[in-house]
């Protein structure tokens, strides 16, 4: 997934995003609010090639980037 600037990333929502075109899968990740394991979402790049991880949870709506390392 391509973005333009990674400074977005903060201000996406779970509501922002079209799951039915975003490619996940599952991971270790636990949600901190209800303990569940949240799914991995594709990496975002910005046009510099940083490169940031998403971790989702469905049930609580909850949408983390992470910075690759």
């Amino acid at each position: 997934m391509r973005v333009e600037n990674a400074a977005d990333l903060i201000h996406w929502t779970y509501y922002m995003m079209d799951w039915k075109k975003v490619q996940q899968w599952p991971s270790d990740v636990k949600c901190a609010d209800c303990g569940k394991a949240m799914n991995q979402v594709e990496p975002a790049e910005d046009p510099a090639g940083r490169s940031y991880d998403g971790y989702v949870c469905h049930s609580d709506k909850r949408l983390l980037w992470v910075k690759a390392r």
